[in-house]
């Protein structure tokens, strides 16, 4: 038997488990469980709730077309930034909401800590501030937005001062147990005169 998906509105997601680990000032959500066929796409985006430290949603959509009635296992990786100070996050599902305990990355994590902290070959000036953006869709816009999006407020220090991004590190992740299929692009911003 088979189904006409026609529905993509976003929906929570069941889950059988969520794990998290920190590296810098970033999370990686990891989420397993599984879908009614392998229609559907999943995704882990931050609740519209404004709230502190920010909870995120793991959700499910179907895709158009006709895909056959079979469960099928899913595993989803998100990298978000969030307080280092926090050391749970709660993500919200179809069965409720989970406080997931932050681990630190293992070894198995590495290179995602590499990723995020930048290559030591590639430093940041000493000052500045930095900020690494994923794109699971392997667009380096969509990464260099992300990484943008991850730098503090520019607050200039004197007036007509002007902030220069430089893009330190460009690089993709794939595979691992989180199931990364990622490009990331690590950003350096600076102050001139």
């Amino acid at each position: 038997m088979t189904t006409v998906l026609t529905n993509t509105e976003w929906k929570l997601a069941q889950r059988a488990v969520i794990r998290a680990f920190r590296a810098d000032r970033y999370v990686l959500i990891v989420a397993e469980g599984d879908s009614p066929s392998p229609g559907y796409d999943v995704d882990i985006v931050q609740s519209p709730l404004k709230i502190f430290p920010p909870q995120f949603n793991l959700l499910r959509r179907e895709r158009p077309g006709v895909w056959p009635d079979v469960m099928t296992p899913y595993r989803y990786g998100e990298v978000v930034p969030f307080p280092t100070d926090q050391p749970v996050v709660t993500v919200h599902h179809a069965d409720g909401q989970d406080a997931v305990e932050i681990k630190d990355c293992g070894d198995d994590l590495q290179d995602f800590a590499i990723a995020v902290a930048g290559s030591p070959d590639l430093p940041c000036p000493s000052g500045a501030e930095q900020a690494t953006g994923f794109s699971r869709s392997l667009s380096f816009d969509e990464a260099f937005a992300n990484a943008l999006s991850g730098l503090p407020p520019f607050e200039p220090p004197f007036p007509d001062a002007m902030a220069r991004i430089k893009v330190l590190e460009v690089g993709a992740l794939f595979g691992g147990f989180p199931g990364f299929h990622d490009l990331f692009v690590r950003i350096c911003r600076t102050v001139g005169g």
